[in-house]
């Protein structure tokens, strides 16, 4: 992608802003949703830098709402949506491979290359959790399929589209047509919100890279001090996106997500998961583990609801890791957190049948306990970024 699509470019805050001044008069319902359309599709012409790549996003759109269509419409619903997952997994594939366009065959490779941007963009992480968010619930009958501007603001949302957060598309329906107008203090709230973000990615984040860390190169007690750092550098980084997509959110009316909850109090891995990227985590139990539960729980005639839910657990976060980067370092740190919320999930068990729902609850308000279990998480959370260190030159 071109500079236009960074969400700290020129391009992205006049959007942004252009955003504030034209929404905020607009008290219909269907003004509101084409003004939103505008501005996604503004964001997208200077990202893709392309009108030739504007239109095939075009035209991807429209095949996605024929796709969805079908599944809502066809008796072999099961066929649209294998359809519209394997699409999405091609363009995720094509996007998270490193180098592919150079080991394609010409002109293979050549067109590769050209729609890289493009593939960027269709194929980002975060598009292909939405699609598969509003495929999963059109092809169970909660919801009609989305019109196709709908479709366009739910998948391809300007100041979401860098890092999140991933809406519920459940959510994204609730949310009202004309959101209450902001009074003075929600928009100061929501600007020192955006502030705070900035604050967090260029004063402190930026300052701890820059003191702190040394790509690993120093050895003894100072690895671990360096591996928190980087830690609390990719919570910091991360969080701030989060939070400048929120503040903006709530300047334009259009409902964000909170993101984070302070993870590193976590005292366990799922603990964690449920501070730590929460909508990601979210999609994943609705997407990944619950279907995969029921499907093996049905499987067993209802037998080893135990293992079944910690497996579950392990392989739903196996995939989250694939989810991040096709690459040894993301698949070591998809295994880590899977292992992670196995074992706690059986830890948790284990300890409710010795000590009876009373005693885990004794046992769990105790003051080191709840120490000692805080640390072990954020040492072995920590452990695993140096994985992702790895995969982005880092560490």
């Amino acid at each position: 992608m071109t500079n236009g699509s960074d969400l700290f470019s020129l391009t992205f805050w006049g959007i942004a802003l252009l955003g504030v001044l034209l929404l905020t008069p607009l008290t219909s319902g269907r003004a509101r949703r084409w003004g939103i359309a505008v501005l996604n599709l503004a964001f997208l012409v200077f990202a893709l830098d392309s009108w030739r790549r504007m239109a095939l996003v075009g035209g991807g759109l429209l095949a996605l709402w024929g796709l969805l269509q079908g599944l809502s419409r066809s008796k072999r619903g099961g066929l649209w949506f294998a359809g519209v997952l394997f699409g999405g997994l091609a363009l995720l594939t094509l996007h998270k491979l490193p180098g592919l366009s150079a080991y394609a065959p010409e002109p293979i490779g050549s067109g590769l290359a050209r729609l890289n941007p493009l593939l960027a963009l269709i194929g980002i992480s975060y598009v292909f959790l939405r699609i598969v968010e509003v495929a999963r619930v059109v092809w169970s009958k909660r919801h009609a399929v989305p019109t196709p501007i709908v479709l366009l603001n739910y998948l391809l949302p300007f100041h979401m589209l860098a890092a999140g957060p991933i809406q519920a598309y459940d959510d994204y329906l609730d949310q009202p047509e004309v959101p209450d107008a902001l009074d003075a203090q929600g928009t100061l709230d929501a600007v020192w919100r955006i502030a705070f973000g900035l604050f967090k990615k260029f004063v402190v984040a930026y300052a701890i890279e820059r003191v702190f860390l040394h790509g690993f190169m120093i050895r003894g007690a100072y690895t671990l001090l360096e591996m928190n750092l980087y830690a609390l550098v990719v919570y910091l980084d991360f969080s701030a996106y989060s939070d400048i997509a929120v503040g903006i959110g709530r300047l334009l009316g259009v409902r964000t997500p909170e993101n984070f909850d302070r993870p590193y109090l976590a005292r366990n891995m799922i603990d964690f998961w449920e501070r730590w990227h929460i909508s990601l985590s979210e999609w994943v139990r609705r997407n990944l583990f619950i279907p995969l539960q029921l499907t093996l729980v049905r499987r067993s005639g209802g037998k080893h609801a135990l293992l079944i839910s910690s497996v579950s657990l392990g392989i739903a976060f196996f995939l989250c890791g694939l989810w991040h980067g096709f690459s040894l370092p993301f698949l070591l740190w998809g295994a880590m957190h899977g292992v992670g919320v196995m074992v706690t999930n059986l830890y948790r068990a284990w300890l409710k049948r010795r000590l009876g729902k009373g005693g885990v609850k004794l046992y769990m308000e105790r003051r080191g306990v709840r120490l000692v279990a805080t640390i072990l998480t954020i040492e072995y959370v920590a452990a695993s970024l140096v994985l992702v260190g790895w995969s982005w030159g880092v560490a």
